[in-house]
């Protein structure tokens, strides 16, 4: 084989690589069904809090204070937290669950306010919970307008990812665009709509300043952040959280979407702003070639003694 040869045949191999490096979520997410099956998405068992209450068999209640509830599913494979945040004229609902189980009955019992569903991104685990004549609002991207016709939304195959749970692409009335900066209205209380990519282009967090809270979805939560399905970005996560870092008070107490906390049991999960910083410091690492991960794809690198984030290989998606 000639040199000429030689070098023409590493190139392909090197490319070869770098395309199966980025095309790995994808391919991750169409062999999930083929290797698991969406029906243990529920646990059989009892489900058994640390905190809270159960409003049934399925859903546990946590009373978080001042207007605020943490609705969990502890008997769902992923353990999903949405946060009803309820005002003196409206109450919303930060993320609408896995679709399980009907999670209305339950806010029903919380509140009697007309309630608003504020999806923190499009994944099925936040969004398959939405049902006909819920009033949703949506982050308003170019990204979600795009996946509109008028108002009738229907988020993408690799936004939803429903094929992890054997579920179809859901498409729904938006009721209202809210943009990225803006403050929604409650009635007595304000929260301001805050965009948070790195987990999905799409994600948003939600910031209560009276209260000292941000619901953050998945853009951060104990145990392994996802950085690793389609769309999501390293870089991306990293500026998120710098930019959280400066404009957020430390005292800022963190409101997750997925449990647990380690040693804590189920609970509404919950981080601090030095995790935030840790997360920081841990995506440094990673660019910088110094923090040491395992396994292959997801990379799995530990952040703190709550948090580990899986990601792509070290040199995609900064």
């Amino acid at each position: 084989m000639t040199r000429r040869a030689i070098l023409v045949s590493l190139a392909v191999v090197a490319l070869a690589g770098i395309a199966a490096a980025r095309f790995a979520p994808y391919i991750y997410a169409e062999s999930w069904p083929l290797l698991n099956d969406p029906a243990t998405v529920m646990s059989p068992e009892p489900a058994r809090i640390a905190k809270g209450r159960m409003a049934d068999d399925y859903f546990a209640v946590e009373d978080l204070g001042h207007g605020v509830y943490a609705i969990g599913e502890p008997r769902y494979y992923q353990a999903n937290y949405s946060y009803l945040i309820v005002g003196d004229k409206r109450a919303l609902l930060f993320d609408a669950g896995s679709g399980t189980r009907d999670m209305r009955p339950v806010v029903k019992g919380l509140t009697d306010r007309p309630v608003t569903i504020l999806p923190s991104h499009l994944h099925y685990d936040h969004l398959a919970g939405i049902k006909d004549g819920d009033r949703v609002a949506i982050v308003d991207l170019p990204a979600t307008r795009a996946d509109a016709d008028g108002n009738r939304f229907r988020p993408g195959r690799y936004q939803f990812l429903g094929m992890f749970d054997g579920l179809e692409t859901p498409a729904f009335e938006v009721a209202e665009w809210i943009k990225p900066g803006a403050t929604i209205d409650l009635g007595g209380r304000t929260l301001r709509l805050l965009s948070t990519p790195g987990h999905t282009p799409q994600s948003v967090s939600l910031y209560d300043a009276a209260g000292g809270r941000l619901f953050t979805g998945d853009y951060i939560y104990p145990t392994m952040l996802y950085a690793f399905l389609p769309g999501a970005n390293r870089g991306e996560y990293r500026r998120t959280a710098q930019r959280l870092l400066k404009e957020l008070p430390p005292e800022t107490r963190l409101w997750a979407a997925h449990c647990c906390r380690r040693e804590e049991g189920y609970a509404a999960p919950w981080l601090t702003m030095k995790d935030l910083a840790d997360l920081d410091r841990a995506l440094g690492g990673i660019d910088a070639g110094t923090l040491k991960g395992e396994g292959f794809f997801p990379k799995r690198y530990r952040v703190n003694d709550q948090m580990d984030i899986g990601t792509t290989l070290p040199w995609i998606g900064s």
